[in-house]
């Protein structure tokens, strides 16, 4: 007895439902976030969000096809019409799927992706490492070779991976605790400080570039961080950019000034003789209102946005220009 002939099946569209970003976001009624703090989330570690949203309204062999599809990027075998062939469903993928899973539920690297905190680290630690470079004698033009050999080693770095995806894809995920959304295909934010470093020490004396250091390593952490505890309870300044930011960073730039004018450039005797543009001495501004000028300098540095451009870059060149500035205007 002959069977009847196969009838082709209709092709399987499959709709998957991927979140809209890949990184954490803050809800800005309740908290204040720079416009820069968006550091690299790992695409599955946004399904554990996801998840929350599928287990209340998909039944559970649901939820774990739609992770197949989040985390392999690989949706059900479309069949042409023409083929008998049967979908194949993934094959061994599941256990390494559920490791996956697994490495990013941790509630300790959901916080350090969502408040950047190697990143500020690593931010902050220039400061300190530069007046440890202060106390050896070590003056700013020095730096200058290192500063652009740096710039070199990450510039040819980011072009390498640029050229190639998986290499891109392997670095990212790497580095997640470094890397922005923005710079998994733009080059690093890094290249900008380098740049702006570089300036500064080749235009300033030695305790203007020192200050501008200080100002874009702790003043900028301190707007930001502060910024998106606190900003919620005071007034928006704009986009990104609350009173309470502000007030860290003028915070911030005075006790800065305190502590290397009253504290490093006494007690280490490390300088040439124009190495210090201002001194007390030398200046109609006593120490106090100078102090007090370096923490309206850093706010503003920090609030100014000059075309877009990275304030790793800004930070330093404008605050640079306003202390040399004062201190020029104001010299005896």
């Amino acid at each position: 007895m002959s069977s009847a002939p196969a009838t082709p099946r209709t092709p399987k569209v499959v709709q998957r439902v991927v979140p809209e970003k890949t990184i954490l976001n803050f809800d800005s009624n309740e908290t204040y976030v720079e416009d820069d703090d968006d550091t690299f989330m790992h695409q599955s570690s946004m399904i554990l969000e996801y998840l929350d949203v599928l287990e209340d309204t998909t039944p559970d062999d649901t939820i774990q096809d739609e992770l197949l599809n989040l985390l392999t990027e690989e949706s059900t075998v479309e069949v042409p019409a023409e083929s008998n062939t049967k979908e194949e469903p993934v094959a061994d993928e599941k256990p390494a799927l559920e490791s996956i899973i697994l490495a990013q539920t941790s509630e300790f690297r959901k916080f350090l992706v969502k408040h950047e905190v190697v990143r500020k680290l690593l931010h902050s630690s220039i400061g300190v490492f530069t007046l440890w470079l202060y106390t050896l004698g070590v003056h700013q033009t020095q730096i200058i070779l290192p500063l652009a050999t740096l710039f070199a080693v990450i510039f040819t770095n980011d072009y390498i991976r640029f050229q190639n995806p998986e290499l891109n894809r392997k670095v990212v995920n790497t580095m997640w605790f470094l890397i922005r959304e923005k710079e998994v295909n733009q080059y690093n934010g890094t290249l900008w400080y380098l740049v702006g470093l570089m300036i500064v020490f080749a235009l300033f004396p030695k305790d203007i570039s020192l200050m501008s250091v200080l100002l874009l390593s702790w003043a900028d952490v301190s707007a930001s961080t502060i910024g998106r505890q606190f900003g919620k309870y005071t007034p928006q300044i704009t986009a990104g950019k609350s009173v309470a930011g502000s007030l860290a960073s003028f915070v911030t730039g005075v006790f800065s000034c305190y502590l290397l004018y009253g504290y490093f450039i006494p007690n280490y005797n490390v300088n040439e003789p124009k190495d210090i543009l201002w001194s007390e001495s030398t200046s109609q501004l006593n120490f106090h209102v100078y102090a007090l000028l370096s923490g309206f300098i850093a706010s503003a540095s920090e609030f100014i946005n000059l075309w877009n451009i990275d304030d790793n870059f800004t930070i330093p060149v404008l605050s640079g220009f306003f202390l040399y500035g004062v201190a020029k205007a104001f010299e005896v």
